[in-house]
């Protein structure tokens, strides 16, 4: 068959293993982030500067130009999704088969991939930033300028993905046989190039100080200490063992999930051994495949759980794929056997990744899901025992808060926090008045921001507040986001100037208390002079002409005709 025939056909297969259940579920954390990000881009913000951001800002832009070209739906960054989880696995075939897999081995690869990328879904920029780094490895030797330029792209997405494909590449470049400080020259200079193009905008609008503090130093000397997780060794989860059916029912999957990590360090380890062993000059380029594959790891290891598996699945699928195609020592030698026993882990990590990715399917195909009836929701499903009490509480928040004016989504408590809900926000078509969307502990724990925070409400006055408290918010973890940081001046603050008034699920809803309040109480504590910084952010209020998604002057809101009576903006 065609070659361009057999990736179309995956392609479409690729596709169809991620897109039969995008509409299902959604993450009021990972996915409300994210769009919020790309509503305040589309109404003129700017990351790092007018909120608090700590991701490149490829990822946002991409879903702020949806944004404006189709409005407010959580729709279109799930059809994005599906194109990048079927261009990687596409691109896995391709890579499989240029290291020497036969056509079985290679579509084995692509399985893997497509099953590793279709479950969790979400709107995360790692994706598309696959997408650029196996088609830069994929061009390395053939075209080192767009190979870099595609290097470039991806330090606008993740730029510890691009470090990791610029160190590789460079290592294999030394290698390559005849000419390599030119070709290896053009890869970096046109990485640089490209990287500095579309960083240079958004860095010079947000200033270079802010956008260093959020991009590089907090990722590097805070995100760790609050956000890592202890590697998973020891299964404490359901574990039926009253009959071989109970097992499957209730076991199998969480066990799969649990011990996929380990399962897929142990396959990277076998097929770099099986590699390493019979390594040969002429093949420089899978060097650099195999670097980027250590970085997935340890991209892994910073936090890991299924939201971080699918990089590693993928490089593991690829080098995999490679170290059981290869042969070629000597029969009967130490070698050999070492590297068919490396290569043979290799296989069984990636039996064990198809496994659990197709009971994954299996099982998502089987849930309960009903349509969540918000415009902005439209056609996406939730989980049935949760559609009402959202839906209700939406609803009650649009008809207490014109459009354009700003409402406030609290977690549980203001000193523990480990999630957030940024997507309410998004659905109720309302904005936040605070730069604070990301729930990021250690920076919305801190004294410095809730005093922040609690000058945004005091000067804004949002008419309801909407308090998420799902035990997800804080919930205990072995790192510094699970301790208690002792700061509760925004409960404080939202107890005196707000009163309950009603509940839908995990959802309070606060309405402001009358004028009778005085000023004296719900002034904020005057906060200490210090340096703005990532974990504390800038100590001193917003200026009040800063834009507001989605106001009634908004660029959106003025596209879509602004909100429909009763709160309900048209998708």
């Amino acid at each position: 068959m065609d070659r361009r025939l057999s990736a179309a056909l995956l392609f479409l297969g690729a596709a169809l293993l991620s897109g039969i259940t995008m509409l299902d579920g959604i993450q009021p954390n990972d996915e409300g982030l994210m769009l919020q990000a790309a509503a305040r881009i589309a109404d003129g913000q700017v990351p790092y500067r007018d909120f608090w951001w700590f991701y490149p800002p490829g990822q946002p832009y991409l879903l702020a130009g949806l944004w404006e070209v189709f409005g407010p739906s959580l729709l279109w960054w799930r059809v994005v999704r599906v194109l990048c989880d079927a261009g990687v696995a596409v691109l896995v075939w391709a890579l499989a088969r240029r290291g020497g897999a036969s056509p079985g081995l290679a579509v084995a690869a692509w399985l893997v991939a497509a099953l590793a990328m279709a479950y969790p879904t979400g709107p995360h920029p790692f994706p598309p930033t696959l997408v650029m780094a196996l088609g830069s490895l994929l061009l390395l030797n053939r075209t080192p300028l767009a190979a870099g330029a595609l290097a470039g792209l991806a330090a606008v997405w993740r730029i510890e993905f691009a470090a990791y494909l610029l160190v590789g590449a460079m290592l294999a470049y030394a290698l390559r046989p005849g000419e390599r400080w030119r070709p290896a020259l053009r890869f970096a200079g046109a990485a640089a190039a490209v990287a500095a193009v579309l960083y240079l905008p958004v860095v010079a609008a947000a200033g270079l100080g802010d956008s260093f503090d959020l991009l590089v130093r907090y990722p590097l000397e805070d995100f760790s200490d609050y956000q890592s997780l202890p590697f998973p060794l020891d299964y404490n989860g359901p574990l039926n063992t009253s009959s071989i059916g109970g097992f499957f029912d209730d076991s199998a999957e969480p066990l799969l999930l649990f011990y996929l990590p380990l399962v897929l360090v142990a396959g990277l380890v076998g097929a770099l051994v099986a590699l390493g062993l019979r390594f040969e000059r002429e093949r420089w380029w899978q060097l650099a495949a195999a670097v980027f594959a250590v970085g997935m790891a340890h991209y892994l290891f910073t936090r890991p759980d299924v939201f971080h598996t699918a990089p590693l699945a993928v490089m593991v699928a690829v080098l995999g794929a490679w170290a059981i195609a290869d042969g070629g020592l000597a029969r009967g030698s130490a070698r050999e056997t070492l590297g068919l026993a490396a290569a043979g882990i290799a296989a069984l990590a990636l039996v064990y990744a198809a496994v659990e990715g197709l009971d994954r399917r299996s099982l998502e195909l089987r849930g309960d899901y009903e349509e969540l009836r918000l415009p902005p929701a439209d056609p996406v499903r939730v989980r049935a025992d949760r559609r009402d009490a959202l839906e209700r509480a939406v609803r009650e928040v649009q008809a207490r808060v014109p459009p354009g004016k700003p409402i406030y989504v609290a977690t549980r408590r203001s000193d523990l926090v480990t999630s957030g809900d940024p997507l309410f926000y998004v659905l109720a078509e309302r904005p936040n008045p605070t730069r604070y969307d990301v729930q990021a502990p250690g920076v919305v724990t801190s004294a410095p921001v809730q005093r922040e925070i609690v000058r945004d409400l005091e000067r804004t006055r949002p008419r309801a507040v909407v308090r998420f408290t799902s035990r997800i918010t804080a919930a205990p973890e072995p790192n510094r986001a699970g301790e208690s940081s002792g700061v509760r001046l925004l409960d404080a603050y939202l107890a005196r100037a707000y009163r309950r008034t009603a509940r839908f699920g995990p959802y309070v809803l606060l309405e402001r208390r009358g004028p009778g309040l005085s000023a004296r109480r719900t002034r904020a504590p005057t906060p200490q002079s210090s340096r703005p910084s990532a974990r504390s952010g800038p100590d001193s209020s917003p200026p009040t002409s800063r834009p507001r998604w989605p106001g009634p002057n908004s660029r959106a809101s003025r596209r879509s005709g602004g909100p429909a009576p009763g709160g309900r903006a048209g998708a």
